[in-house]
């Protein structure tokens, strides 16, 4: 707020101080004395910092984020030095000097936030010992610099995060560009029982999807990721005023391994938004040189976009590098180096748009001059007047601050006004009326918010609130739904609710919140749904089905039978199971009933009516499954619904036992398991070893999910019906870490002789298989059949596990010892974990996300299971990678020697370089 430009130099990347040796980051503060536009002056404000990762200005001080803390740095006498640190949050993982807290940023709600870094930890108040932890593993986090409160949020972001004019926050990692939280912690956990798959989503293509055009040679460590996101970082939305309009609100994302910064554009989608590359086949800024790392961006005080270049020979931490290059010369390279980059439009001029464009320095200006600049086209300068305001405390911004409010023509000052009087402790209810009035569809959004945040027990609001349910903007409609989480019994709020959802049924974020808002009313509100469309019939399947799950899962009991009440009346008992909306989502309040509910029992609360009905479908449904001359995929269908029946449980049994088509064998096999039928079990195991490939893997997910028939499976192996072998590496660890200690230590001495206990001993076993000839064809289908239900190559198998599809910078030698040893390094986010639920079913998988009040597991074939935290009786972590130890036994020398043929040379299969041009090994 002086003019001043703070850096921070981490030059203690990747390693970190020698032993004995001080640390190295530093902040510095760079002067442009002479005004020509450009930092001529120097100098360093604190130093033997570890590991600093971002700062924000509070105070005449700093807000740091390092070494596993939020500290604040202040000069208390002048002469331009830091002389007082204060830590004030300590917990933060330290693991990775890559992954680390990093980006405190003040947002639009008075609160500064950080970005996780994705290794999580245990944040508490260093001022405060007596203050309750906060565990941030897949969350960022938030506090309020003047009271010191704190919190996890949703959203966890690797290195950067940034908001748009109207508080929308976004983060990203190193696949993800651009990546937008929809939903609140605070939000979800007023209605805990609700599970919610995602809390964020990305906005840009992410991943294999995404598409760079770098202008110098990008290396990346995997072949397949050339061209794409694999260092996504410093992500920024552009809301300064000396780029063109057209880049207003547009989002950039550094790829410092491309050598090149992106551009996205961004549009509105329901309640979060989409977006395209700003320019096709051309990246907003890229450079040849191999040393530009742009790694960070920000809007400046005259308007600008400042890139920062931290200009390295190597960016990448070696700790994911082969081990032949993790001691490279050059890893240092350019640690006493780096640039920052000021881009304007290219007619602006340089000098009279300095970043000293002011008369005076913005923090010497009176409160009511700071209240102005709320109106300034420059986000900077609202951006840095707001945190004034709020620094100070002074009522003298109150009166301007309502004025602001009611006359502005500005919606950007119109909605910073709104949260200054919040900050102030001085927003009341005729101010939010107000704003509900606005015309601008976005201020009634931040009044919606407000009024969730301050004022939900306000009755005087509620009629106004409730009327914005037909608004025409979805993102308005959506901050309704969020606001009246969960709703009361009022036919009002149902109504609303009902209409919010009917608006926005196509979104996928409107059905998520409304199923979210509904809470214990989801079948009233389901009710009115479906009365909507019987005279429209526009209502979209994902909805009504969305809703029947939610109320299912609910864990009121009238909840429950509201929802089926509300899909039978609907329902037609002639109409196949397959053909109507409302019998897929009957199948879908099925299978999502609440621990310890059966529809059998709800069916009891029904009018004899609506149990004709129901058996109807269930009629209807039998035939169908049963009719050789009905299409497989509606016989699947059928059989899935089936599950639901006991009386067509022997049916069931049949029909996974018989000389039927494979899917339809692999739908009643996958529904027998969900059943208490146990007597056909022994049968089909029998009959394991003559099943195909994926009738196996059926039977194997079926028996292992109850323990009984994990008995009859270990008794089989045990009688040698089955072989070790013959289970692949996916269900043997699971066996192997069984939650039942007997049965995993049957497994154990069963598996004792199929996997050896010294891994050195078999890697050196393994050694002649890097001499022997090896066929890359033949390699693939070894690949096919022992890898491809967690890894990918080329256009085989799944993208689960960590990606191994390039091998340009791995010896064979390392991708043996990888494939033998899959356990000596494992990245945190890969690690496999076991679940037990509280009705007794048990599954693996790593952790794909989480919220607040469930978790997301990520599982073998790119499954994805949801679970409530409530559901979950135990999860344990098993130390391993989904990729278990022993995969040898499946491989023999020469299979291995043409796997790693084909994990080197798989990309030359196309012919368009000679094979045998390239070596084997």
């Amino acid at each position: 707020e002086r003019g001043e430009l703070w850096v921070v130099e981490m030059s203690d990347y990747p390693h970190g101080p020698a032993e004995g040796e001080p640390p190295r980051s530093r902040i510095r503060r760079l002067t442009d004395r002479n005004g020509d536009g450009r930092y001529e002056t120097a100098e360093t404000f604190a130093d033997k910092l570890l590991f600093a990762t971002g700062v924000q200005p509070w105070k005449s001080g700093l807000i740091v984020t390092m070494a596993g803390e939020v500290a604040y740095l202040k000069d208390s006498n002048g002469d331009g030095r830091a002389d007082v640190r204060e830590t004030w949050y300590t917990g933060f993982a330290e693991e990775n000097s890559q992954l680390r807290a990093n980006h405190p940023t003040f947002g639009l709600d008075n609160r500064v936030y950080v970005a996780n870094g994705l290794r999580g930890g245990t944040v508490v108040d260093a001022r405060r010992p007596d203050a309750k932890p906060a565990n941030i593993s897949g969350m960022d986090f938030r506090f309020d610099p003047h009271s010191g409160d704190y919190a996890a949020v949703t959203g966890v972001g690797q290195f950067g995060l940034t908001f748009d004019d109207f508080g929308n926050r976004f983060v990203c990692s190193n696949r993800n560009p651009l990546i937008h939280i929809v939903l609140q912690n605070e939000t979800l956990a007023r209605n805990p029982t609700t599970a919610i798959a995602a809390a964020s989503g990305d906005v840009a293509r992410s991943g294999f999807e995404s598409k760079l055009f770098p202008i110098s040679r990008a290396w990346t460590t995997s072949n397949l990721h050339a061209n794409q996101f694999t260092a996504a970082c410093g992500v920024t939305i552009y809301r300064g005023d000396r780029l063109p309009e057209a880049f207003h609100g547009n989002a950039f994302t550094c790829d410092p391994t491309g050598n090149l910064v992106h551009r996205e554009v961004i549009h509105a989608a329901g309640m979060s938004f989409a977006s395209q590359p700003g320019r096709e086949g051309v990246e907003f800024l890229a450079s040849p040189d191999e040393w530009f790392r742009p790694v960070n961006l920000s809007n400046g005080p005259d308007g600008a976009l400042y890139v920062v270049d931290m200009y390295r020979a190597v960016i990448e931490h070696p700790q994911f590098m082969p081990e032949e290059l993790k001691r490279r010369p050059d890893l240092m390279l350019g640690n006493d180096r780096g640039r920052i980059w000021r881009i304007v439009a290219e007619a602006a001029e340089t000098v009279d748009e300095s970043p000293r464009r002011a008369d005076k320095p913005i923090a010497d200006l009176s409160t009511p001059e700071l209240v102005a600049l709320l109106d300034h086209t420059n986000s900077w300068q609202r951006d840095t007047a707001a945190r004034l305001i709020y620094e100070r405390q002074d009522s003298s911004a109150v009166e301007p601050l309502k004025r602001l409010l009611e006359e502005s023509p500005s919606p950007i000052a119109r909605v910073h006004a709104l949260h200054a009087l919040a900050g102030l402790g001085q927003l009341n209810a005729d101010h939010i009326s107000t704003a509900l009035k606005d015309a601008s569809p976005r201020v009634r959004e931040q009044a919606l918010l407000l009024f969730e945040r301050t004022a939900r027990d306000d009755q005087s609001l509620r009629q106004s609130v409730l009327r914005l349910s037909s608004d025409d903007d979805a993102k308005v409609r959506g901050a309704l739904a969020l606001a009246l989480v969960p709703i009361a019994e009022e036919a009002a709020e149902v109504t609303a609710l009902a209409e919010i959802a009917v608006q926005g049924a196509d979104d996928v974020w409107t059905r998520r919140v409304v199923s979210l808002a509904a809470g214990a009313h989801v079948g009233d509100v389901l009710a009115a749904v479906l009365k909507r469309n019987e005279a429209t019939d526009a209502v979209s399947d994902e909805l009504i089905a969305d809703l029947a799950a939610a109320g299912a899962a609910r864990p009121e009991e009238a909840a429950r039978q509201s929802t089926l009440r509300a899909l039978v009346a609907s329902l037609d008992a002639g109409d196949l199971p397959a053909q109507r909306p409302t019998s897929v989502a009957l199948l879908k309040f099925c299978q999502s009933l609440a621990r310890g509910e059966s529809l059998s029992r709800l069916r009891q609360t029904l009018s004899a009516e609506q149990q004709t009905a129901l058996d109807g479908v269930f009629q209807t449904a039998l035939r169908q499954a049963t009719d050789e001359q009905v299409d497989e995929g509606a016989r699947a269908a059928a059989i899935a619904l089936l599950v639901y029946d006991s009386s067509a449980h022997p049916k069931l049994a049949d029909l996974a036992a018989a000389n039927a088509s494979q899917a339809v064998r692999l739908a009643a096999i996958g529904a027998l398991a969900r059943t208490s039928v146990e007597a056909k079990w022994p049968e089909l195991l029998g009959n394991f070893r003559s099943e195909s490939p994926a009738v196996r893997t059926a039977l194997l997910n079926a028996v292992l999910a109850r323990a009984n028939r994990t008995q009859l499976l270990l008794d089989e192996i045990e009688a040698g019906h089955i072989k070790p072998s013959e289970l692949d590496r996916v269900h043997s660890t699971r066996l192997l870490s069984h939650p039942d200690t007997k049965l995993r230590q049957t497994a154990a001495r069963l598996f004792a002789d199929a996997i050896p206990a010294d891994r050195q001993q078999v890697l050196a076993d393994y050694q002649i298989a890097l001499s022997m000839p090896a066929d890359t064809l033949r390699g693939r289908a070894v690949f096919q059949k022992n890898c491809a239900t967690c890894h990918r190559i080329g256009d085989v198998g799944v993208n689960v596990a960590p990606d191994i599809s390039d091998s340009r910078t791995k010896q064979p030698s390392q991708l043996l010892a990888d494939i033998l040893q899959p356990n000596r390094a494992i990245d945190n986010n890969y690690v496999n974990y076991v679940v037990v639920t509280e009705d007794g079913q048990s599954l693996s998988g790593i952790v794909a996300a989480e919220t607040a009040t469930s978790v997301t597991f990520r599982q073998p074939e790119n499954k994805a299971v949801t679970l409530l935290r409530t559901d979950i009786a135990e999860m344990r972590s098993t130390g391993q990678s989904l990729m278990p130890e022993g995969l040898e036994r499946n491989i023999s020398l020469a299979e291995m020697a043409d796997l790693l043929s084909f994990i080197k040379n798989w990309r030359y299969l196309d012919g368009q370089t000679p094979l045998e041009n390239v070596p084997t090994n």
